[in-house]
């Protein structure tokens, strides 16, 4: 388009006549004239020519402009560039045309997208407004396109949110309906749970709504719980009444439909408490006898359980009323209770105390010297005894302490009292006493044979051998003779003073040849009544096999042993 346009024959022909029909020029005129109307063509296509070229300069600023308003709307929007790459090739014309339709198309979808803006806006603001969420956060410069789909997201979780609380608030509504007729229960009208009662759930959606349903639910739970406590407290309360009088009465109630169907509704808790009402006045004709009978009843296990006073309850039997009969009957299932876990321990107990006793008054007899003086008393059998005590004794010590660790392990933090006594106290106090007495007994005994033993040592003559007939003979007289010997030393050492035999040396028992003589407990009837020993002493008499003369003799016989 810069290029001088060319000036031909046709061009000033056409300017010729254009001339001549305008200024009336002829031809001769016009022929005199060609020099200037050539010249002033030239310099009129030259002025067309820099307007041209002016025009399309200022086509091309304006088209760079469009296209970039275009491409930062196209920025500001966030929308495609769907301008295709033959632009650059496309003529000035049809490029015009071309941005002026993409910025009409443009204009048409951002309008379409700033609708849908503001519909999701108002969306947005009314779930949060009922769900008391926070709003979503504007973030300058964001594309429209970018902005929407964070919207439509930040909808989606408030939807989801409103549909869980939907569901929750039906859950609710079925639970608040249920506990509301269990209790009969009537929420105020202004309340949201009253709102949920009727339905009107989109008011129900705030979390205030929320929590104040909550917290009455679990108040009502609280109160169904307790309500039911309350009803098995009536059904366990008519248990017992029914069971008191069939056994008092000779026509016993029925059971009443409430006590059958047992269900956790303030109804059947108005029933059951006007029954037991009513069975409690029926008790009462009876109360003075019953009474009376749960009076033995209660201390007789007061007696079986050992109980001291502190331990006992205190009860009216003065002013007989219904809460009387039921603390009769508490007081006595609690006793009952207490023998059932206590009786393996007073068992115990009273087995082991029984042989403290019987051990109490066998040492008493065994030192005393007086128990030879009874008819049929024997040695043998007063040691079997003593092995008999030091064998039960412990074992019985033990039992009692194995039971009574087992009643500690499931009662914790309690202590087993006897009569206001703790039993393993006194289990301690009488084992230590118990073994003192063992050891100082058993150090006398043992001092006692040493000296028996040695003086009959020093004063036997020599033995020769014997046979083994001879040897159990032997041995025989050794058994009979040692418990008598340590019976009087022990009774003289310890009850000298009291009217006992005077046997102040092992020879006076003993026979003018060394041999033992019995001691019975007959006394002697007669003339000699004024010697100093009034019992019969009975002389083993000599033979051949208890004669010490007879023994102190050498053999002359060799007596061959037997293999």
């Amino acid at each position: 388009m810069t290029e001088t346009l060319p000036i031909d024959s046709l061009m000033v022909d056409r300017w010729t006549n254009q001339w001549m029909k305008q200024l009336g020029f002829n031809n001769e005129q016009l022929v005199k004239r060609s020099h200037k109307v050539e010249q002033f063509s030239r310099m009129v296509l030259e002025r067309i020519q820099t307007k041209k070229l002016t025009d399309i300069a200022q086509r091309e600023q304006l088209l760079l402009e469009t296209l970039r308003e275009y491409e930062h709307r196209l920025g500001r929007t966030g929308f495609d560039n769907d301008i295709s790459e033959d632009f650059e090739t496309m003529k000035l014309k049809q490029k015009e045309i071309l941005i002026e339709k993409k910025h009409q198309e443009l204009d048409l979808k951002e309008e379409k997208f700033i609708k849908e803006l503001d519909h999701l806006s108002q969306i947005e603001r009314s779930l949060c407004e009922i769900l008391t969420a926070v709003h979503i956060e504007i973030i300058p410069d964001e594309t429209l396109v970018k902005r929407i789909e964070r919207l439509r997201d930040y909808l989606n979780t408030l939807e989801n949110l409103k549909n869980e609380r939907m569901t929750t608030l039906k859950s609710y509504r079925t639970r608040l309906n249920n506990l509301c007729a269990q209790l009969d229960h009537k929420p105020n009208d202004e309340s949201p749970a009253c709102q949920l009662l009727n339905e009107q759930y989109e008011s129900c959606l705030t979390t205030d709504s929320l929590g104040q349903i909550e917290t009455l639910l679990n108040e009502l739970h609280i109160k169904c719980e307790e309500q039911g406590k309350y009803i098995e407290t009536l059904i366990g309360t008519l248990e017992k009444l029914y069971t008191k009088l069939a056994k008092d009465d000779a026509s016993p109630p029925k059971r009443s439909a409430a006590y059958i169907l047992r269900h956790n509704t303030a109804e059947t808790v108005k029933q059951l408490e006007k029954e037991v009402a009513d069975l409690q006045a029926k008790r009462m004709a009876t109360s003075q006898a019953y009474c009376e009978s749960m009076r033995k009843k209660i201390e007789d296990l007061y007696n079986r359980c050992q109980l001291s006073v502190s331990e006992q309850h205190a009860i009216d039997y003065e002013n007989i009323t219904p809460e009387t009969l039921d603390e009769c009957d508490r007081e006595y299932d609690r006793l009952d209770d207490m023998c059932r876990a206590r009786q393996p321990v007073i068992d115990a107990y009273e087995q082991w105390k029984l042989l403290v006793q019987q051990h109490a008054e066998f040492q008493k007899k065994s030192t005393s010297a007086a128990r030879f003086h009874e008819r049929g008393y024997s040695a043998v059998k007063e040691q079997a005894e003593r092995k008999r005590f030091a064998i039960a004794l412990p074992k019985a010590e033990r039992v009692c302490l194995n039971t009574l660790e087992q009643w500690e392990k499931d009662h914790l933090n309690e202590q087993f009292l006897i009569n206001d006594n703790p039993l393993r106290q006194m289990l301690d106090q009488q084992h230590n006493g118990t073994s003192n007495t063992t050891t100082t007994t058993t150090t006398t005994t043992t001092m006692t044979k040493t000296v028996s033993t040695s003086s009959i040592s020093s004063m036997a003559p020599p033995q020769r051998t014997v046979s083994k007939t001879n040897a159990r003979k032997k041995s025989l007289r050794n058994l009979v003779k040692q418990p008598i010997e340590v019976e009087i030393t022990k009774s003289h050492y310890e009850e000298a003073d009291e009217d006992t035999l005077d046997f102040t040396q092992l020879e006076n028992i003993k026979h003018i040849n060394g041999l033992p003589r019995i001691v019975t407990s007959t006394p002697k009837t007669g003339k000699n009544t004024h010697h100093h020993n009034d019992h019969t002493i009975v002389d083993m008499g000599r033979n051949k096999t208890n004669d010490p003369i007879q023994k102190r003799r050498p053999s002359k016989r060799v007596i061959p042993s037997r293999r």
